[in-house]
Formats: C-alpha cells, sequence, structure tokens
C-alpha cells in the first residue's frame, strides 16, 4: 500500500512540472530511462545461471549479495540480438513488485533529471503494449522512451526464487 501511495505521490508531482530523476541508458543506438526511485543500484555483469523454461528475454539468475536476481536482457525484449559482454555493458537492479530484477542494457549514460511531462508512448507496430514504454520526454534533442520497470518484470513474475540463498 506504501508504494502505491509513494507512485501515486510521483505522479502528482510529475504533473505539477516538478523534478522527475531518471536513469537514461543505451539499447543498440536509443536511449532509454528508468525512473530512479526503485533503482537499487548499477553492477558490472557477472555470470548468470540459466534457468530451463524461461522466457527469452530472461538471461538467468546470479547470486547479488545473497539475493538470487533474475536478469532481464533488455535487448530481445525489444527485438534486438543478444550482445557479447561489451565494456560499457551495465545491469540496472530495480526493486519490483516481484522482487529485485535486474536489466542488462548495452550502457548507462547518466542521471539526469526533468520537469517536462512524459509524451504518450508510441502506439505503432504490434505488441506496443508489451515494449513496457510508460512514455516519452525529450532530453538535449533525444528522443527518451521512458519504462515501467513493473510491466517488465512481470516477465520473471511467476518464477519461484528465494529472497535469500542459505
Amino acid at each position: 500500500m506504501r508504494r502505491q501511495a509513494a507512485r501515486l505521490a510521483r505522479r502528482a508531482n510529475t504533473a505539477r512540472g516538478e523534478l522527475r530523476n531518471l536513469v537514461r541508458f543505451q539499447l543498440d543506438d536509443t536511449h532509454y530511462a528508468f525512473d530512479v526511485s526503485n533503482v537499487e543500484e548499477v553492477v558490472q555483469p557477472q555470470g548468470v545461471t540459466s534457468l530451463p523454461y524461461m522466457a527469452a528475454s530472461v538471461a538467468g539468475v546470479f547470486d547479488h549479495r545473497g539475493r538470487v536476481t533474475p536478469i532481464v536482457d533488455l535487448r530481445p525484449h525489444f527485438g534486438l540480438p543478444r550482445a557479447g559482454l561489451e565494456r560499457h555493458a551495465k545491469w540496472i537492479l530495480m526493486r519490483t513488485e516481484s522482487g529485485l530484477v535486474g536489466f542488462a542494457v548495452d550502457r548507462v549514460l547518466d542521471v539526469i533529471g526533468t520537469s517536462d511531462a512524459l509524451g504518450p508512448a508510441p502506439a505503432v507496430g504490434a505488441d506496443a503494449d508489451g515494449r513496457a514504454i510508460a512514455g516519452v520526454v525529450h532530453i538535449d534533442g533525444d528522443l527518451v522512451f521512458v519504462l515501467d520497470e513493473r510491466r517488465l518484470s512481470a516477465i520473471v513474475a511467476g518464477l519461484s526464487l528465494p529472497e535469500q540463498l542459505p
């Protein structure tokens, strides 16, 4: 209940033109962002353990400080080929309704504040809702697609993972 109240307060503040802090990142040549309020940390990619019967965009799980944490590779989710571990690749660890979830991205660019209201998400192409784009902002002349981590983390919602490792 407290999370829902905080989310509503953030939306109200944004609607009034108050500052929204975003973690901006890149997949291929496109800029995306997450609201910084649910980001736990950004880490270097590590080895993952794959599990059977996983969605194509779930790379596997890893041990993050004693917590089994799934990693969602956003490249296949957006129809891009999987990339090797690039020098700039990062995992953005987010607190979600499904627990801690990591999102693999090509490069984290910065944390930026904007008072611009989110423009509507593009409703172009098949499964526009499945892309989980909450809206669009313009930052430094670039379109930045703000993602909804709640909808993206639904990919791993069915996993039964222990909260802590023994």
